[in-house]
């Protein structure tokens, strides 16, 4: 029930905070809008104590001819009246007309003068000036209304979360309502009890120097003497605040302006409290994410408030000095509080969701360092044109403001130089030996470009790593060849692989380290047990993606930090800014080894292939009563295809035609494997048909069962003219006959290697002189064109048919020119073999 009650009322607060405040910044971009096409001066004045008008500041351009008034001369009349604080206002801080013109009269040094003072349009600067801030303010207030409800609906039962929500709520207040523009004047709106809902929220907004102490002895876990006394913080950090309150409403209005003073230093002693809180926690915490937690809030939110605090002790103590500038420079010093304020929320977003600490701390103190050089130039900038102006305008008496505009226009080319100068100098004088470390490797890596040796790369980049970050390892995780798992170079494994859920999230962070702790706190990182023991065992405190052309090449592990430091923003960047570097170079490196590799493959395929036209014959032996020629083409460095001629004696001559299945260095092996076989069997006297069956058991043993191969056998014997031969499911061979009569040779069997104990049946043909014998592989007739259309059987035909009558060597050449031309120069598919013989009484 309490928690429900607690959620109404945190709920309730932020949308009425919300609400006004959306209806404060309508009314005032009304106000701006107004104001913009309203005459103004840029002079101020300021009622005394006797409550006389007194001249603050005095801008020349406002007055139409001379005497000027100086700064604290009295105003007596102004358009013929008494001059007022009512009337300055209705004059110059409500709607008005550019150009007008008003007489006024004052004393200087006890004497009356009279002058008109003109209004003239807004400066395109000071609109630009009061835009920005109103949008600073803006994004400020509804920076810290995102973070506090963020943080409450993440963990609306922590009383940290809940004490974070409310200093948020606090802040988003104080922006809104703290800073007066001075333009109310300017506004048509009116709403209804607007002015006393601010008043509330002003007074709330005003609390958060408490809820910030409150919130340091609760962050980033409870202090222990919290948790020995629970109600302890409620008396130290609210009964002050309540008090004065309670004061103020008893006392009414009498006395307000005490009360709001012993507030602001009830209010600033409480800032301050908590920053000391905050160091303390930092120093004393041994926890390494704990310690990153307090270190970003220190700098996105404690040195903010701190600044706040200086502001506020500078603006009690030189009030009056502060009274006579110009309310432009005033709004000048607001803005960069504004903007130091505006780091507040984004650290404290980060600081609870503990992720990306170091990452974000480093932009925070970036951008402080930059902040800070732009402000410090600024002021040197302004104080310079100030003196050369006065030196222009008394000693040398030169009222030109161009002089002076030029002056500026060339300070303003000299300032980014000048910007980027002292921001190197600053760098290299706050971490000069992270830079020198950072050249270092820089150095190394683009030396490593062109080095193939893995060992010798990756031994030094881990070592060189280990020495800069003074870490005990570094692990360098790399894909494998086959590109599906990760192992270290060396080859020793891991439990990651491409497709996990972590190894992914990597990839989509690109170069951004992980620090393992924060990401298991904020459970962002997808582990499962494997990796996360094999993490734990290698001591494993930060991770760094290696991340190219989106692609994950690997990652670095880096162990813990000797003597128990932790990890630093500028070690983030280091390893941030080296990531891509050490990813190319590590994609560099299995490129080289992939190409030296396919070298070593080439040169062996190279060899193979000559060892295998080696084993074909290389020219065609004796062939009694046979004139012999015979070509074979590989589509790869090996192939499956075989032809053989074997003389067994003066009258018997071996032709064979193989085919194994597939392509490659396996069907070569299967190849040489048949060639053997058969030249052993052949010269056994056994009767073919028996050879070839042989022949397919061997196979079948030691050949895998996806592999087999298509044969074609046959024995030419010169004194009976006949061939005796098996076919083992090849293509039919060819004998083209006298009168173009054609006969395909089929009789056999299976094909060999598939299966074991096959028998075969053995055929017979009988061959007259110059009868031609044609055996091929399938290479030739599937030779294809670009329409898909296949060369095929009926091509073979025809084309020997035509040129019957060539020699069998010029046969098989034109044959080979054929196919070439039909494929439209088309690499071939497969490898092709064709084997010609004619019958002579030779």
């Amino acid at each position: 029930m309490l928690n429900k009650v607690l959620r109404g009322l945190f709920l309730s607060l932020a949308a009425i905070l919300l609400l006004v405040s959306l209806l404060y910044y309508i009314r005032e971009a009304n106000s701006i809008a107004n104001w913009k096409s309203s005459g103004m001066v840029q002079s101020t004045v300021h009622t005394n104590p006797d409550s006389v008008l007194g001249f603050v500041h005095i801008d020349t351009s406002d007055f139409v001819y001379r005497p000027f008034p100086d700064s604290g001369d009295v105003l007596l009349t102004l358009d013929d009246s008494i001059a007022n604080s009512r009337t300055w206002h209705k004059y110059f801080r409500e709607p008005n007309k550019p150009g007008r013109e008003y007489p006024l009269s004052f004393t200087h040094k006890n004497d009356t003068l009279k002058t008109v003072i003109r209004t003239r349009p807004v400066r395109t600067w000071d609109l630009g000036f009061i835009l920005f801030m109103t949008i600073l303010r803006f994004l400020t207030a509804f920076s810290y209304m995102g973070v506090g409800l963020w943080a409450y609906f993440k963990r609306p039962d922590s009383e940290g979360v809940r004490v974070l929500a409310l200093f948020c709520f606090a802040m988003s207040g104080f922006t809104v309502f703290a800073v007066n523009l001075g333009l109310e004047g300017y506004t048509t709106i009116s709403i209804p009890f607007l002015y006393q809902i601010m008043l509330v929220l002003s007074g709330f907004g005003l609390l958060f120097g408490a809820f910030w102490l409150h919130l340091q002895l609760l962050f980033p876990k409870p202090k222990k003497f919290i948790l020995a006394h629970p109600k302890l913080p409620y008396l130290v950090c609210y009964l002050p605040v309540a008090l004065i309150f309670l004061l103020s409403f008893i006392g009414r209005a009498r006395g307000w302006y005490n009360m709001v003073f012993i507030l602001i230093v009830i209010m600033m002693t409480q800032i301050v409290l908590g920053f000391i809180v905050l160091v303390r926690s930092h120093l004393t915490t041994t926890n390494l994410l704990e310690k990153r937690q307090t270190r970003l809030v220190l700098w996105g939110s404690g040195v903010a408030l701190l600044g706040l605090v200086l502001f506020f002790l500078f603006a009690l103590i030189a009030r009056p000095w502060l009274m006579r500038l110009p309310e432009i420079y005033l709004f000048g010093f607001v803005s960069f509080i504004f903007l130091g304020l505006l780091l507040s929320p984004i650290s404290f977003a980060y600081a609870f969701g503990r992720y990306g600490l170091l990452e974000v701390e480093g932009k925070i103190k970036r951008g402080t360092r930059y902040l800070a050089t732009i402000i410090t130039l600024l002021l040197g900038f302004y104080v310079l044109i100030y003196l050369i102006s006065g030196i222009l305008l008394s000693s040398l008496g030169i009222e030109s403001r161009g002089i002076i505009l030029l002056l500026a226009l060339l300070l303003a080319i000299g300032f980014t130089p000048a910007q980027r100068r002292i921001q190197a100098f600053t760098e290299n004088k706050i971490y000069p030996e992270r830079n020198k470390l950072r050249i270092m490797l820089n150095d190394f890596l683009r030396q490593s470009l062109i080095t193939a040796d893995k060992e010798s790369f990756w031994s030094e980049f881990e070592k060189r790593l280990r020495d800069v970050l003074k870490v005990d390892l570094v692990y360098s995780v790399l894909r494998s060849k086959d590109d599906t798992l990760l192992a270290h170079w060396s080859g020793e494994p891991t439990p990651f692989d491409r497709d996990s859920k972590f190894i992914k999230e990597l990839t989509s962070l690109e170069s951004r380290p992980v620090m393992m702790d924060e990401a298991l706190a904020s459970e962002k990182a997808f582990l499962n047990d494997q990796e996360k023991d094999w993490l734990s065992k290698n001591g494993i405190a930060l991770i760094l993606p290696l991340v190219s052309h989106s692609s994950t090449v690997g990652f670095l592990a880096i162990g813990f930090k000797s003597e128990h430091k932790d990890f630093e923003a500028k070690d983030i960047e280091i390893l941030q800014s080296l990531s891509s570097q050490v990813a190319v170079a590590a994609e560099n490196i299995m490129l080289l080894e992939e190409n030296l590799e396919k070298r070593r493959m080439e040169d062996e395929l190279g060899r193979a292939r000559q060892i295998q036209q080696g084993l074909l014959p290389r020219q065609i032996p004796k062939t009694p009563g046979l004139l012999v020629a015979a070509k074979s083409y590989f589509c790869l460095e090996v192939a499956g295809d075989y032809y053989d001629v074997i003389n067994l004696d003066d009258n018997r001559t071996v032709l064979a035609v193989g085919d194994v299945s597939g392509k490659g260095a396996g069907a070569a092996l299967l190849m040489s494997n048949l060639q053997a076989s058969l030249r052993t069997v052949v010269r056994v006297g056994i009767k073919l048909s028996e050879a070839v069956g042989e022949i397919n058991d061997l196979l079948f043993a030691n050949t895998p069962p996806d592999q087999f191969i298509t044969f074609f056998v046959g024995i030419y014997d010169k004194r009976t003219s006949t061939l005796s031969y098996v076919n083992a499911g090849h293509n039919p061979p060819i004998v083209f006959r006298k009168g173009c009569k054609i006969e395909e040779l089929s009789t056999g069997g299976l094909i060999l290697g598939a299966f074991a104990g096959v028998s075969y049946e053995q055929g017979s043909v009988e061959l007259k002189e110059d009868d031609l014998l044609f055996l091929y592989t399938d290479g030739i007739s599937e030779a294809q064109n670009s329409k898909e259309e296949m060369f095929g059987e009926n091509g073979i035909k025809k084309f020997l048919l035509n040129k019957i009558h060539f020699s069998v060597e010029s046969l098989l050449e034109n044959l080979e020119f054929e196919v070439v031309r039909f494929t439209e120069n088309i690499p071939l598919a497969d490898d092709f073999t064709i084997l010609a013989a004619r019958v002579s009484k030779k």
